[in-house]
């Protein structure tokens, strides 16, 4: 069990530096020597998803949900990766069940509002954007007030594109766009236009 102990520290390294394929035959291995818990199977998924291998990524995220049904960040990923398999309905089934078991979910009451908008739901999505804004604070008048980096949570999949690689960290990106009044303003009608310049 030692042994396991190593590789997973070493797996969660490579995984942290990005290192997709080498974290990948890593969790591959763990699992293979009968290592089964949520976070090695969301971790794994996002190896699998980084690699290009969707399909399987959605299995694993799938994995997850049934080990830990009663986790709202289970059903989060897994609907973060369905939106980006184009499973608008998938995703917004989970993103739903996530915001069930935690009601104060900015980031998927955002996401949520996002997929609705796209749907034409408007009213909804306007209605999940304010209470993503008033449960974290990101738009206030004297500027943008965001939590500080969680220690352990791991970073949601980004698509791979070779010429966009994805940014070093998820909150230092969001701090650099909402630093200034104009920059948010920029995003918000970007968000608004379907991400259209």
């Amino acid at each position: 069990m030692g042994n396991n102990a190593e590789k997973r520290k070493e797996a969660e390294a490579l995984y942290a530096a990005k290192k997709w394929a080498e974290a990948d035959m890593l969790f591959a291995a763990l699992k293979r020597d009968g290592e089964t818990d949520g976070d090695l199977m969301h971790d794994h998924a996002v190896c699998i998803f980084q690699l290009g291998r969707k399909k399987e990524a959605l299995d694993e995220f799938d994995r997850a949900v049934a080990l830990e049904p009663d986790k709202a960040y289970r059903y989060a990923s897994r609907a973060w990766i369905r939106a980006a398999m184009k499973d608008v309905d998938g995703a917004i089934a989970d993103y739903k069940k996530a915001i069930e078991l935690d009601p104060e979910d900015a980031i998927a009451l955002n996401n949520l509002g996002l997929l609705e908008e796209q749907y034409g739901m408007r009213k909804s999505a306007q209605e999940r954007f304010r209470r993503a804004d008033t449960l974290k604070g990101i738009l206030k008048d004297a500027g943008v007030d965001l939590p500080e980096e969680p220690e352990a949570a791991p970073t949601p999949p980004a698509d791979p594109t070779p010429a966009d690689p994805p940014p070093s960290s998820l909150w230092r990106e969001m701090r650099s766009v909402f630093a200034d009044k104009k920059s948010r303003q920029e995003f918000i009608t970007f968000i608004r236009k379907g991400f259209r310049t």
